[in-house]
């Protein structure tokens, strides 16, 4: 009888020690931290321009017109940007790299 306890409490032991939800944390990881000051110019004043890549037609529309100041839209050439950029077409349907043309209509 004192044997099938200690088989029995070993057993039940091992089964203790493996892992287990109970015992870990399942939040998220913490957020990066912000970046640092080195993406900013020296008058500390965000960049203007694109607010990330552009797609190829973006950069090809953006070469034909010769690029612009920073903060200035560029022109609309291209047949591209002419369809998808009109005010015919609903903002919530038109591609995010509109936002960088001004408007062919």
């Amino acid at each position: 009888m004192t044997r099938l306890f200690i088989v029995m409490l070993i057993v039940g032991l091992a089964g203790c020690t493996s892992t287990s939800s109970l015992f870990t944390s399942n939040e998220p990881p913490p957020p990066p931290p912000p970046p640092t000051g080195s993406a900013l110019p020296e008058d500390g004043a965000p960049q203007a321009g694109p607010r990330g890549p552009m797609t190829p037609a973006a950069t090809a529309a953006a070469e034909q017109a010769g690029g612009a100041a920073p903060g200035e839209l560029l022109d609309c050439v291209s047949q591209s940007c002419k369809i998808n950029c009109s005010q015919k077409v609903k903002p919530q349907f038109r591609p995010k790299w509109c936002a960088n043309f001004k408007s062919p209509d």
